[in-house]
This record gives C-alpha cells, structure tokens and sequence, in this order.
C-alpha cells in the first residue's frame, strides 16, 4: 500500500557500538549504521536548557542528537548521551536499554531517508541477545510494541508495527550463516561450537548433531581486559587504548602473520601504542611508553587465563569445529590457535601478512578443533557496504558479521512466512 512502508532491521547493541544493518523494502541492497552505545534518561527541562545553551548555533543530524519520548521522560542516545555525564553501563542488562537503542536507530534511519511521518511503517526486526540474558527476549518484545504505539523522536510522532520479532542468542547470525553455507546434514554430523568475543561478553554456544546442548556469555569481554591496562597505567581510557590496540595489529600484520603461527606484536615498537604517551621528556616518554607495552603484555597473560578457565569448563572435550566471530577476538588469535591446536599449514607461507586459510594440526596426538574465522562472509559485507580494506573497517567487519547474518536469516523467515500464506491462500 502507497500509505505503508517496510523495514527490515537487524540490531546488535553491543557495548562499544551499535551495528545496524537496514533495508526497506523497494531496495537491492541494505545499508548499514553504527551509533555509540550510551543511553541516558534525562529530563524535559534538561534537553530545553541544552537546546537553549546551544541557540541558533549549528543543525545537528539526528545521529548527532538522537532523542526520543517516553512517559514523561527524554532519551537521549549515541553520540548525544555523551553531553549529560553518562554512566558506564556495560555491566547493566542489556534488553532495558536495547529499547531505546532500537527506538533511536529506527528513528535515526526514518529521518536520514527521508520517510513521511504520515507513512504507517511496519517493522520486521532482528535482534541478538547474550545467551544469559536470551530469556529477556519476550519482556522485550512486549515492551517494544507498547512502545512503539507512542513512538516520538526528535518531536516528531511515528506509526510504527512490529509485523515480525527475530531474536537469538549472540552468534546466532554468525551460526545461521555457517549453517546456511554448509547445510543441515553437515550440521546434524558435526559437534560446533560458536565463540564470539565482544567488548562486553564472550559467549558460547555449543552445538552436537544439530542439537543445541548448552551456551553461557559471562561478563568477560575486551573491556575486562582494557580497564586493568588502564588501571595500571595513568591516563589511560578504555577507548583510546582499543582504538590503538587494533590499529596496532593492523599496523603489524606482517610480523603477526608469520605463515606458521600467529604472534602478538611487539607493541613498544609500534606508533599507535607511542601515541599513547603522553610525557614531554624523552626519558621519561620512554619510561612511559615501555610501562604501557608491558602492562598490555602482562594483562593479556592474565585476560587468557579467564577466558582458558572459561572455555576449559564449558568445552571439555573439543569440537569438530570453531566459528569465530566478534572484534576483540583476533586479539587473542595466538592463544585460540593453541588450544584448538591448530598451526598454519607449510603450503600456506605465501599468506605472510595475513590470516591463513585453513590450518593443521599443531600436535597430532591431541585433540584438534578446525577453526572457521568467516572471511568469506567479511568479503561479502565488504562488498555490499562498499568497505576499503583499511585497520578501521576491517575489524568493522568482524563486528558487522553477527548483525549480517540476522539480517540473513530474517529476509530468509520472512520471505517463507509470506510464501506459505500464498500457498495457504491459492
């Protein structure tokens, strides 16, 4: 109908950005937006005296103040929570504050496109949840329908329908993808495991048959790792260390790919980690410089410990295969490639500089899990979004793989669900 559109939306509210992939309907390809990940409930009078402050100055994009209405309050969200003393809300459940990352991410697209506030808009939404907190899924999804009854962003009143709910745990995407790929027989022969490694949780899902057996996703992401970093070094912020911690292996790729095994780099040698010092003097900025690559070597020992006791009990005997998936996880590449005993293979040395293709076994006389990373599928968002292959939008890819595959598999449940009521109807 002329008066309706469609949006289909896949939502990963992770705790350093919120990765959205979009498309309505007409179109032949989706799009794709990231917000910062802050979430502040504020008052009216707040907003008025901010809005007032700024005056006549500047005409700020709805990603730049994204804020929505509900019961008497403002949210504010993304970059515009970071203007009223946000609290650090990485160990909060997540599905409170997905409502309102939702809310501001379909409001922020709807402004950005240019769709009539007229236009009823009927939503079919994906959405990921971490494995301890899935059971949130439903309270969600109720709460957003009420919501979106009364749905207002940056003053302006929408008609809004949630025509269709998706929602798996993390690293459902990145599973369905793999799934879809090698199909259900490969799936019903094999023991998977699927690990994903984010900025606020690792979660696992494991899988035996085609049957899933267990999952858990404890508080042990990246941020664990940044904030004791910063706790030993002065000056230190958790964002500013992750931007330099990857740019850094991006940097060093070369000598992190050896084409036999995966190292660490040598972080004081390298210039995004220099650019983290901050003294004048060129003793002490050496000083500086040789404590912040020590307590990143030091505290990565100590992160791995966590996660080897974690996957130890939750992985007691090794599974046929290993997808990979989430940023923080080529961070700790080294020792994944250890204990899912795996070594690049000799054929492989030309891939010098990059991740190999496939690996052996490091010790034949131990179990072996292979280990699947998705490059592929990052070649497929690389293309669709049209991403140069630089530092920022490589592990940008990682981050986007879960999302995608929501999307995937969202298009794919639809698209079946509309054709069986032909069916039905013929």
């Amino acid at each position: 109908m002329a008066d309706e559109s469609h949006l289909y939306i896949s939502i990963d509210t992770g705790g350093s950005q919120t990765k959205i992939i979009y498309q309505f309907q007409n179109w032949k390809q989706p799009s794709y937006l990231l917000m910062p990940p802050g979430v502040e409930q504020i008052s009216t009078d707040q907003l008025q005296r901010y809005q007032e402050t700024l005056g006549w100055v500047g005409h700020p994009t709805a990603e730049q103040q994204a804020w929505l209405e509900w019961e008497d309050s403002i949210y504010v969200v993304g970059e515009f929570a970071s203007k009223f003393a946000p609290q650090d809300r990485i160990k909060e459940r997540k599905y409170e504050n997905a409502l309102y990352k939702v809310l501001a991410a379909i409001g922020v697209i709807l402004e950005n496109h240019k769709v009539v506030s007229k236009k009823k808009l009927n939503i079919y939404l994906a959405l990921v949840f971490p494995w301890n907190e899935y059971n949130d899924r439903n309270r969600f999804s109720e709460q957003l329908e009420l919501m979106f009854k009364s749905f207002k962003f940056r003053g302006e009143s929408r008609k809004l329908n949630l025509s269709h709910f998706l929602c798996r745990p993390e690293g459902g995407g990145l599973a369905a993808i793999r799934i879809k790929q090698e199909g259900l027989a490969w799936l019903q022969s094999k023991k998977i495991a699927v690990l994903m490694f984010g900025h606020r949780n690792v979660t696992l899902i494991y899988l035996e048959k085609g049957a899933l057996k267990y999952g858990d996703s404890p508080l042990l992401g990246f941020s664990l790792m940044l904030d004791e970093v910063c706790s030993r070094v002065s000056g230190l912020e958790r964002e500013q260390l992750a931007s330099a911690i990857f740019q850094g292996i991006y940097e060093a790729e070369c000598d992190i790919y050896t084409g036999y095994r995966t190292l660490h780099p040598e972080w004081i040698k390298l210039k995004s980690i220099k650019a983290l010092v901050t003294a004048n003097n060129p003793k002490l900025r050496e000083s500086e410089l040789r404590d912040i690559a020590k307590s990143i070597e030091v505290t990565t020992l100590n992160y791995w410990e966590t996660i080897k006791k974690w996957l130890d009990k939750n992985l007691p005997t090794l599974p046929d295969e290993v997808i990979i998936g989430g940023g923080a996880a080529t961070f700790i590449e080294p020792e994944l490639e250890k204990y899912f005993n795996c070594s690049t293979s000799s054929s492989y040395r030309d891939t010098k500089g990059k991740r190999p293709p496939q690996y052996k076994w490091e010790n034949s006389k131990l179990p072996h899990s292979d280990m699947f990373w998705a490059t592929d599928i990052e070649k497929q968002i690389e293309q669709i979004f049209n991403l140069h292959y630089r530092h920022k939008e490589q592990y940008l890819l990682q981050r986007l793989i879960d999302s995608f595959g929501m999307f995937d598999q969202l298009k794919d449940t639809v698209a079946e669900i509309t054709n069986a009521k032909k069916e039905k109807s013929a």
